[in-house]
């Protein structure tokens, strides 16, 4: 993919920098291939370069080349915005404003980030590549949409990935209840975009169990696992591959409950 950031391309994502010269834009330009080359990371090889697809990169692009330039700028506010200083007559922005900005364009670049992949799941080239089945490893890969539904407040990809241990945790647990066989399902259905009814309502209520377990709520984790598995099996013909697992004949053995050395325990 092709990406080519010009002035507007940089106001238009930047407006924080928007300045009648081009000085922001020159100092910031240095740092223009680093965030190209995370657009085209995640784009990948051989995905077509359509409109949407070239804009929503090139979005990815600006604002991580802002990103990475803002710690090495001497910044200034004026009325419109941010400026670089250019003389040793105007103060630099105090650090609280420099370090509020830097956050704002880390969330702006996560939030382009997620709206990125969410288009690029709808092409099949893009769903053949190495880089999209990393995406889709876990069943939580959408920040700005799913952190909320868990309870997490600080719903950017910066945050996830923080999580992410934990949030494998939690999903090991899924696994062992779910069965192997229907989480990798799910993520292959949010992978083409395809989920079904059942499968959206099911994702839901797992998004409710990691939140539970990311907080530490035993009680609601122990709760939310069992309207998981209760959902199942009242769902048994809409989910064959919980029906034929293994995880489906130990849930019906004996009923869920929590054991002394059940890993539901431990919520780190």
């Amino acid at each position: 993919m092709n990406i080519n950031i010009t002035r507007e391309d940089f106001e238009r994502y930047c407006p924080s920098a928007v300045m009648p010269d081009d000085v922001v834009y020159n100092r910031i330009s240095a740092y223009f291939d680093d965030g190209i080359r995370l657009a085209q990371r995640i784009v990948g090889p051989g995905v077509s370069d359509d409109v949407e697809t070239l804009r929503l990169a090139t979005r990815v692009a600006v604002l991580e080349a802002y990103n990475l330039a803002i710690p090495h700028l001497d910044l200034v506010l004026t009325e419109n915005g941010f400026g670089v200083v250019s003389n040793q007559n105007v103060a630099p922005a105090s650090r609280d404003r420099v370090l509020r900005l830097a956050q704002q364009v880390r969330d702006s670049r996560d939030d382009a980030v997620d709206d990125l992949i969410d288009a690029l799941r709808g092409k099949e080239q893009w769903r053949e590549h190495a880089i999209a089945i990393g995406a889709f490893a876990s069943l939580v890969w959408n920040a700005k949409r799913q952190l909320p539904v868990m309870g997490v407040t600080d719903a950017h990809r910066t945050k996830m990935t923080e999580l992410r241990p934990r949030i494998d945790a939690a999903e090991e647990l899924l696994k062992q209840y779910m069965s192997e066989d229907l989480h990798l399902e799910m993520r292959m259905a949010l992978l083409a975009g395809n989920l079904s009814a059942d499968q959206t309502t099911l994702l839901h209520k797992a998004l409710l169990f990691i939140g539970a377990y990311l907080d530490g709520n035993q009680k609601m984790a122990h709760w939310h696992m069992a309207q998981i598995i209760e959902f199942l099996e009242r769902r048994l013909d809409t989910f064959e591959t919980y029906k034929t697992s293994s995880a489906h004949q130990a849930n019906t053995f004996t009923p869920y409950s929590n054991k002394k050395d059940d890993p539901c325990y431990f919520f780190g």
